[in-house]
């Protein structure tokens, strides 16, 4: 079974992963991150950016982030500021420089980046949702130009160019029941993730239950395809496929990873950090899992190995541990991203001069493999 170089060098030696922080990811919460799936392209030669990563935060913004490998350095290369609220997600195209970035304020906001002169320019805003868009994600053939998103209790599929939709789910009756600690805006059934798998979208909901729905590319958009009790009564904040698509992962507020078959939609595996967990994403193209949450720390697994013996190994990140609420790996494995709750600061600030609170900001954490003995 092939390993994730990161995580395997973090296995081999404790000084094969070298961890890095841009100054600020955000002022106050990180809510999610995602590396551009095309890394540095052959058009974008001249750029001293190995990856791309975005980040996206309670300050409303959403930030582009350049990462270098010949010194692990991280820096901050463009804001997003067209929302009005808190942005939750982010997403990007597979053969475009688009993402797109979900919000609090009922919109989803597509971007084109431009590596080279560090531009980033709003090429569509998606309104009309019932609520929150807490997820999105490109379907097609990965040249931005159809969008997908889920807002309260329904996915729907956008035309970006036209900025209008094309088809949605229809409504549901079968909803289940959320747990005593879901806000009651949130229940039942809100949908707070989405994944694309082969051909379908994997919905986290807040009654515990995974919907999955046709992505559109078979079939009609929307047609129900699986329905997961994976966490009950318990927020199902992410979701996420490894093993070249052949494997589900969700992750619950309860503190488990939820592992489904696609192939059978049965559960095969719970694993329980023992404490509150938030995001987990795959590592490289097999079946290595990264998952964080409350604790800070990012665990890397091989989710599909023997559960009795199965390798792990843990990145802390530098400084002062805070929850954390979102992680990323790149395309090869060879990096790994975190971001989550502010980082508290003793410094005095201006804002605290003239009796104003400021968000503690929030931090980029970064590993990569490395040669290091």
């Amino acid at each position: 079974m092939a390993t994730p170089r990161v995580v395997g060098d973090a296995l081999d030696a404790r000084r094969g992963a070298r961890a890095t922080s841009a100054r600020v990811a955000h002022y106050g919460r990180a809510f999610d991150c995602a590396f551009a799936p095309w890394g540095r392209r052959a058009s974008d030669s001249s750029s001293a950016w190995d990856e791309i990563i975005v980040t996206c935060g309670e300050d409303a913004t959403a930030r582009v982030h350049g990462v270098d490998a010949r010194d692990a350095s991280a820096r901050t290369l463009a804001t997003c500021r067209a929302h009005r609220e808190e942005v939750v997600r982010v997403a990007f195209a597979r053969a475009s420089g688009r993402f797109a970035t979900g919000s609090a304020d009922g919109t989803c906001k597509v971007w084109d980046f431009d590596a080279r002169e560090r531009v980033v320019r709003e090429a569509q805003s998606l309104d009309g949702h019932p609520g929150e868009v807490y997820g999105c994600c490109f379907l097609g053939d990965g040249d931005g130009g159809v969008v997908a998103t889920c807002s309260e209790t329904e996915a729907r599929a956008w035309d970006v160019e036209r900025g209008t939709t094309t088809a949605k789910t229809a409504p549901r009756d079968d909803l289940g029941t959320s747990g005593a600690r879901t806000p009651e805006r949130w229940s039942p059934g809100y949908l707070f993730s989405m994944a694309r798998g082969d051909g379908v979208l994997a919905c986290g909901c807040s009654d515990g239950i995974v919907r999955v729905y046709g992505d559109g590319s078979s079939g009609t958009f929307g047609e129900r395809v699986a329905e997961v009790t994976a966490h009950p009564n318990a927020i199902v904040g992410s979701t996420s496929f490894i093993d070249g698509g052949r494997v589900l992962c969700s992750v619950g507020l309860d503190g488990t990873v939820v592992l489904t078959d696609v192939r059978t939609w049965g559960i095969f595996r719970r694993i329980s950090a023992g404490s509150t967990l938030t995001s987990a994403c795959g590592v490289g193209s097999g079946s290595w899992l990264a998952m964080v949450g409350e604790s800070g720390v990012v665990r890397a697994i091989d989710a599909i190995g023997d559960a009795s013996s199965s390798a792990q190994c843990v990145f802390e990140p530098k400084g002062e541990p805070v929850p954390l609420f979102c992680v990323a790996a790149n395309e090869s494995g060879t990096m790994l991203a975190c971001s989550g709750a502010g980082v508290p600061s003793s410094a005095p600030t201006l804002g605290a001069t003239f009796g104003t609170k400021t968000p503690d900001p929030s931090r980029l954490d970064v590993w990569m493999a490395s040669s290091e003995a």
